[in-house]
């Protein structure tokens, strides 16, 4: 993740299953296990105990991130468009508000760029592994010269039959080394990553 940051998980949690006992519990239990009531289901995790220390520069970004995540979420579902989406995305037991919660803090990914098929000529396609969460919604693909001009960009495209995006050369590269290949894919919150490759 950019900036050292930690994707959203749930972990170290256990749903009780038909518990009369602890049925409808939530907090903490003698400062050794907290409960926690979930679309009306309990679950039953590890006390967390107050951390005194001051806050490290690692742990204020995972705070800003995190309240701008939310920020992001509380607008997103008021969108009745946005909020479908999200709710055709969840899981059991989530809501629309936890899905947009988790895809706003959440980077999406470039994992790979192929390149097998992109010999400097018009036509030719380059195949962009791209990744998130929930939604990539779109892959910017930018060629530069290895002197470091710009030779061409523009949007790749979803494959039907295929994963991966493909963005099909639009201008000739005749001097293919050195020449770098870069891929942005963005989510729908608009938060975005890059990966660079350079041709031999």
């Amino acid at each position: 993740m950019p900036g050292g940051l930690e994707r959203i998980e749930i972990k170290n949690k256990m749903k009780a299953k038909d518990n009369v006992v602890t049925k409808g519990f939530s907090g903490a239990l003698d400062r050794t296990i907290t409960f926690i009531q979930k679309a009306g289901k309990t679950y039953v995790g590890k006390f967390r105990r107050k951390v005194t220390d001051a806050p490290t520069e690692k742990m204020l970004a995972v705070r800003t991130r995190f309240s701008a995540s939310v920020i992001y979420a509380k607008k997103a579902i008021k969108s009745l468009a946005t909020r479908a989406l999200y709710l055709a995305g969840r899981l059991p037991g989530q809501t629309a508000f936890n899905v947009a919660v988790a895809d706003a803090y959440n980077a999406p990914t470039v994992d790979g760029i192929q390149t097998t098929n992109y010999h400097g000529a018009i036509g030719n396609t380059i195949t962009v592994d791209a990744n998130d969460d929930f939604k990539v919604v779109s892959v910017m693909v930018s060629i530069h010269d290895g002197a470091g001009n710009l030779v061409e960009q523009g949007n790749a495209a979803t494959q039907e039959d295929e994963p991966g995006w493909l963005y099909t050369a639009t201008q000739a590269n005749p001097a293919l080394t050195g020449s770098k290949i870069t891929a942005t894919a963005t989510d729908l919150p608009g938060n975005s990553a890059s990966l660079v490759i350079t041709l031999q």
